[in-house]
């Protein structure tokens, strides 16, 4: 990687540096030695992530079968061993497991689809007999401290041990590496900050055990939660161009207390912090995932209105991995498949878990009736466009093009603050080849703009026109219904389409079937991408 020039700050030094690297941006494997941009590795292997070895063999413990320290041993001890093979060319992992939700479905997808065979285990120390000497020794802590304990052997290749368990890590031999009892993430930062990485953060609250321990661990990246003050506002604006913060912030006073001060720095948020595995899951690589969706576009018929249902939250891999597959509420509902509909998802998963993307696209509804995945917003994480610096909006869409393309994805979810009719800003998504259009909605409410369109590089910017929500005026069933009813029939203007946005946390498939049941013969039913496409076929400039 080039020096930086003199005269240059470093996030300019680092821009220029990420642009030549676009598509190239993550590691392979993860690496100690790690460069804040990776060097560029075979086309069919780019990523946007840093990503595990593809396990050989995993060894599998269910959550409930260990104590919270445990819990905490085991995931940075999983990262270790998703970090490189072993001498004999082996790379063993460790999964896991919670029973009935979606990681019992990607560990047997593993098994059966990628042929990597498993073996169950009884605890921590059927672990730590098998794998102890894979770590370099162990990080001690206590209580709030796990955050510097993570950190910290990400960094020296051990292992974090809560000061309880410091007899049993003593009795397989491991030795101290350092004790992080009376330190904190501010100490981290200071001590090994030549050292952290600059492309990726882990914000994780402490009282989190295993969930994200294990990629922070692989990725040696800085783990920290501070809320919403001053040090964590230094931590994202030291972040290299387009970084991502991995996991959640303090949401007391609203997501955007953090999440615009994130986009302020050019920093992408990926809601993860209930996401367990990651080191192993990511030790799969796909070069491209395919939906199983037509690709012929419908041929509008006179007086009628075309509609699309879009769920909300897309941009959140948590759910994705754990209740989103099993709940009745989302995916396993028993009418999946008996009307069209929208689903987000984060283009990250081909990089992060590209066996759960790929499973997803598998089990999609095809037919008479059919699922589809759009980005969720606002593209390869969560960000407000207007507030992100150009330049690194520009390099976020650049790099969020190639990953849409390996994750056959074309429509991008905007959330964002009064810039909908910034056409110039919709310009920077839309020069891209891959990214078809654009669904806006406003941070407060969704549908502020009833269903408005506006066009940048010939695409369309398509407004939400209502939403299904439950307690907001005009958001129920019986209002959508009648509102969808009446709308304009004419499909060669922008009033003839409608985008409902329905809530994930507060509305179900079920609720969605209500309206769609009720639905006028002239209102047609199709998927969020479909919607696009002929939005932008048919309606007159």
């Amino acid at each position: 990687m080039d020096a930086p020039r003199p005269g240059l700050s470093r996030r300019a030094a680092l821009r220029r540096v990420a642009w030549a690297a676009v598509g190239a941006a993550a590691l392979s494997t993860a690496d100690l030695s790690h460069p804040t941009i990776a060097a560029a590795r075979p086309p069919q292997e780019r990523g946007w992530y840093p990503k595990g070895v593809r396990p050989t063999r995993l060894y599998v413990v269910e959550e409930s079968a260990l104590s919270s320290a445990e819990r905490v041993l085991v995931a940075t001890l999983q990262g270790q061993l998703a970090r490189r093979r072993q001498p004999d060319g082996s790379a063993p992992g460790i999964y896991v497991t919670i029973p009935g939700v979606g990681y019992e479905v990607w560990l047997a997808d593993l098994a059966d689809r990628y042929g990597i065979p498993l073996t169950h285990g009884d605890g921590v120390r059927d672990l730590l007999d098998r794998f102890a000497d894979s770590a370099s020794g162990y990080v001690l802590y206590r209580g709030d401290g796990v955050n510097a304990a993570t950190t910290v052997a990400g960094l020296t290749g051990s292992i974090a041990v809560e000061e309880g368990l410091e007899p049993l890590a003593r009795e397989y031999g491991l030795g101290l590496v350092a004790d992080v009892r009376d330190k904190d993430d501010r100490w981290v930062r200071q001590t090994y900050g030549s050292r952290l990485r600059g492309d990726l953060v882990i914000e994780q609250k402490p009282d989190f055990s295993n969930q994200l321990r294990d990629y922070a661990t692989l990725t040696g990246a800085f783990t920290f939660y501070d809320g919403n003050s001053s040090f964590r506002e230094r931590v994202v604006a030291d972040l290299d161009p387009d970084a991502a913060v991995l996991g959640w912030g303090d949401a007391s006073s609203g997501e955007d207390a953090f999440v615009s001060v994130s986009s302020r720095a050019g920093v992408r948020t990926i809601p993860a912090d209930h996401a367990r595995n990651l080191a192993p899951l990511s030790g799969i690589s796909l070069n491209r995932v395919t939906q199983r969706r037509p690709r012929r576009l419908p041929r509008p018929e006179p007086g009628c209105h075309y509609v699309a249902f879009l769920v909300t939250d897309g941009d959140n891999i948590q759910w994705m991995l754990n209740d989103f597959q099993s709940s009745t509420r989302w995916f396993a509902s028993p009418h999946r498949g008996s009307l069209d509909l929208g689903w987000g998802i984060s283009p990250s998963l081909v990089d992060l878990a590209p066996s759960v993307m790929r499973w997803y696209y598998d089990h999609a509804a095809t037919g008479a009736h059919h699922d589809s995945f759009v980005a969720g917003p606002s593209g390869g994480g969560y960000l407000y466009p207007s507030m992100y610096p150009r330049e690194e909006l520009e390099l976020h869409t650049a790099r969020l093009a190639a990953s849409m393309e390996r994750a056959d994805l074309d429509v991008v979810q905007i959330i964002d603050f009064g810039s909908f009719d910034d056409t110039d800003l919709w310009a920077t998504y839309l020069r891209h080849r891959q990214i078809a259009g654009l669904i806006y909605l406003e941070y407060s409410r969704y549908d502020t703009h009833k269903g408005r369109i506006v066009w940048a590089n010939d695409k369309p910017v398509i407004s939400a026109r209502t939403m299904l929500w439950d307690g907001l005026p005009g958001a129920d069933e019986t209002s959508v219904t009648a509102e969808l009813n009446n709308a304009d029939r004419d499909p060669t203007s922008p009033s003839g389409y409608s985008v409902v946005m329905w809530h994930a946390w507060s509305k179900s498939v079920a609720n969605v079937k209500t309206v769609v049941d009720n639905l006028a013969p002239h209102v047609r039913v199709v998927t969020p991408d479909v919607l696009v496409r002929m939005v932008a076929a048919n309606v007159r400039r």
